[in-house]
């Protein structure tokens, strides 16, 4: 093969690099166009939980699976989840405060607006944890001289001094716990007194062990609420469908 025919090398390694270059570049502005959509999106939820909520401090919030941008665009997000740690409302504090979002809706123009006044979400599991102590300490706040401890996994033990017709009587009760109305409702199902009650005394202890707690820390209080008694506290999970985020 003579001088005038040897193939193109430089030629060819310039294509190549110009090819990978292109390839390389592509791919970074993939990434950075995927990590700013997961971004935007965890920032734009974080808020609507927040306002929806009014806790102090933003929840933590993930958007699961990928590509996150393909979720962007169409508005729809498969998986998410919020962690808000511990929060209060009045005199209820929640701990362990974590909810798990399917199917959450934001618009891409809200996302790109950085802000939206509604968030429509498919299926939502939240759970959370009332600690024993901070039961203690919301009784305290609604004036009842009472401690809690668990008795049994559906049942908790109520003790203290509860002031009556007869005076300030010593009392311990078996209570369930049960929701009701966006609430835990605590309600006796024994009474236990050093000495006997008349129909009257006992019908006022069985009022005054019997009391709500409010659930408004909660992100969807009204969903369907399930609670079980544990050695630490009450374990709340509440389910729902279908519901909005800043309705």
């Amino acid at each position: 093969m003579s001088a005038d025919q040897a193939p193109p090398i430089h030629g060819g390694r310039a294509t190549v690099a110009l090819a990978l270059t292109v390839v390389l570049g592509t791919a970074l502005l993939l990434w950075a166009a995927e990590w700013l959509a997961r971004a935007g999106a965890e920032s734009v939820l974080a808020r609507a939980v927040q306002e929806q909520t009014g806790v102090l401090e933003r929840p933590a919030v993930q958007v699961h699976g990928s590509p996150v941008l393909l979720q962007a665009l169409r508005g729809r997000y498969d998986d998410v989840e919020v962690d808000s740690g511990t929060v209060s409302s009045g005199p209820v504090r929640l701990r362990a405060v974590e909810a798990e979002l399917s199917a959450v809706y934001l618009s891409f123009h809200d996302l790109l607006d950085g802000n939206t006044d509604e968030v429509f979400v498919e299926r939502s599991v939240e759970r959370a944890l009332l600690t024993h102590d901070d039961l203690d300490r919301y009784l305290r706040f609604t004036s009842r001289r009472l401690a809690a401890e668990p008795a049994g996994e559906e049942q908790l033990r109520l003790t203290g001094t509860v002031d009556t017709s007869g005076g300030v009587r010593e009392v311990s009760a078996l209570a369930e716990v049960a929701p009701e109305a966006g609430a835990l409702l605590v309600r006796p199902t024994q009474l236990d007194t050093p000495a006997a009650l008349d129909g009257l005394e006992e019908l006022l202890l069985r009022q005054r062990f019997t009391f709500p707690v409010p659930l408004d820390p909660l992100l969807f209080e009204e969903g369907d609420v399930d609670v079980a008694v544990q050695p630490d506290g009450l374990a709340i999970r509440v389910s729902g469908s279908g519901v909005v985020l800043g309705s």
